[in-house]
């Protein structure tokens, strides 16, 4: 294929994967990740999510365009990136890529969200003609899971399937391109020899400066926040057989046992696919399940807000002058009407 010399490093993996410390760790390679990031978030991300902010903001209307989201279960059909492309997206895309890359040789970025859309990123990769890597970031499943409970209360059956689902997405999307696994775990314990792994195979140089800072200031314990072995994977009873199989597969290749294009592995993606896609039926029920509870319990907090600010009106009211005045002259008036009473006069009652 003809390349216009542009070379894009693009990062693959599931939310909470590991893929912002990956990216981060881009730069020691000197590769431009833009000027336009994400910022950190206090208690979630410190050290920064090391995201393009305009390729997320793309990626999110998109998905709502196609009436899906970063945690939908069902993967996006085929039929949907043709309504991407009829709706000008992907002139879109290559437009802002072609904006990001003009002054940048070696352009990189990660969304998590690209796993999903990545039939999408790929035909837009092929029109700016792009030489492309792929950096495919793996991280336990139950620590993954862990994670997102955390952060967005999910439940683990259903972090499980999601990190299933973009880890499928990523090796089948990837097949026969040139990529490498890189292991969070391994990354976090041995950082200059997954660097050096990292750098043979994209065939960039180290900046040993820029090492230095990343593995002794960015990369630190508070990154490892789950511990997980694959014994994990076997008492957890809500993760299924696949994830585990996967999951093993992709160790073998982060850590060279097997080649990142071996065709036993690509064999297993095959079969892989084939099983989860028996179950997309399932899956979109299960979306839209999930979305008439997140209708529903947002109704009711809507609802409870309403009757918190009735009872602050009410509470404004009986706390107002006009109240209080209001009740000294129904007091009076009661005692009024005791005194007519017991003098044997009656008349018409007023009312407050």
């Amino acid at each position: 294929m003809v390349t216009t010399g542009k070379r894009l490093i693009v990062v693959l993996g599931m939310h909470r994967g590991g893929t912002s410390a990956l990216t981060r760790g881009l730069k020691v390679l000197g590769v431009e990740l833009g000027d336009n990031l994400m910022p950190p978030f206090a208690g979630e991300n410190e050290t920064g999510y090391w995201e393009d902010l305009d390729i997320y903001a793309l990626n999110v209307e998109m998905l709502g365009v196609i009436g899906s989201d970063w945690h939908s279960l069902s993967p996006i059909q085929r039929d949907c990136i043709e309504v991407l492309r009829k709706k000008g997206y992907l002139l879109r895309a290559v437009e802002l890529l072609r904006r990001k890359t003009a002054d940048a040789p070696v352009f990189g970025f990660k969304d998590p969200r690209v796993p999903k859309l990545l039939p999408f990123w790929r035909e837009v990769f092929r029109q700016c003609q792009f030489e492309v890597s792929y950096v495919i970031a793996l991280r336990h499943p139950v620590s993954v899971a862990r994670s997102l409970k955390t952060r967005d209360k999910f439940d683990t059956g259903k972090s499980h399937l999601l990190w299933l689902q973009h880890t499928l997405a990523s090796l089948a999307g990837t097949a026969g391109e040139k990529r490498i696994f890189i292991d969070y775990d391994r990354l976090l314990l041995s950082p200059a020899f997954e660097l050096e792994r990292l750098a043979k195979q994209l065939e960039l140089q180290i900046d040993h400066a820029e090492a230095e800072i990343y593995t002794n200031k960015f990369l630190s314990g508070s990154l490892r926040n789950s511990r997980c072995d694959l014994n994990d994977l076997l008492l957890d009873d809500t993760c299924p057989p696949i994830v585990r199989e996967i999951y093993i597969k992709q160790l073998e290749a982060a850590a060279d046992k097997i080649s990142a294009g071996d065709l036993s592995l690509q064999k297993n993606v095959d079969v892989w696919l084939r099983e989860f896609e028996r179950f997309n039926s399932l899956l979109q029920l299960a979306d839209r399940l999930l979305a008439q509870n997140t209708s529903a319990a947002q109704a009711v907090a809507e609802s409870n807000l309403g009757l918190s600010e009735a009872r602050e009106e009410l509470r404004r009211i009986y706390a107002s002058r006009k109240w209080k005045l209001l009740v000294r002259i129904s007091a009076l008036i009661s005692r009024a009407k005791t005194g007519l009473a017991a003098l044997g006069i009656r008349g018409n009652e007023p009312h407050v």
